[in-house]
């Protein structure tokens, strides 16, 4: 189920979704040194901070979508 804001209209933008997605999935796959990885944990709280300024709705749909992408960044790992 996606959730849906005040008109109805179903929460789900794909360019939003696949911003989310390759900063969890490039997140575990391109950290070779320390300031890389740092740089992308900046980048996540910053998404999630961008999300939650659009709602809590839409906070939560950021964190699924760099989860997923994290999760089949260590899938692709193994």
């Amino acid at each position: 189920m996606l959730l849906n804001n005040n008109t109805g209209v179903a929460m789900f933008n794909w360019g939003y979704a696949l911003i989310g997605f390759f900063i969890g999935f490039l997140g575990i796959k391109a950290p070779g040194n320390p300031g890389t990885s740092g740089l992308f944990g900046l980048f996540f709280i910053g998404f999630l901070i961008f999300s939650a300024s659009f709602g809590i709705g839409w906070f939560f749909m950021g964190l699924i979508e760099v989860l997923i992408g994290a999760g089949i960044g260590l899938m692709m790992s193994e």
